[in-house]
């Protein structure tokens, strides 16, 4: 779970392992808008990828990178724990 901030809709602090995690500082933001491996030759717009890259800093010092398929519906969306970085 992520926690978001109400007015930002930034990640304020996510849960892992049964912790939750505050998020000190975001590091970047990105869009990630590419295709999946594997992609058919021909592409549309619809098979593109629809995330929102952040890498954090946890109170704790530790670096993360998470993001937010936001998927192909409005108000839709699922949170993922990328990569734990330091």
């Amino acid at each position: 779970m992520v926690a978001r901030d109400a007015v930002r809709q930034d990640p304020v602090s996510f849960d892992w392992d049964d912790r939750r995690y505050p998020i000190r500082e975001i590091i970047a933001v990105w869009s990630d808008w590419g295709f999946a491996a594997g992609s058919p030759r021909k592409k549309s717009w619809r098979m593109r990828r629809h995330r929102t890259c952040y890498q954090v800093e946890t109170t704790d010092g530790g670096v993360y990178e998470i993001y937010h398929d936001r998927g192909i519906k409005p108000g839709g969306g699922k949170w993922y724990l990328h990569s734990r970085l330091k």
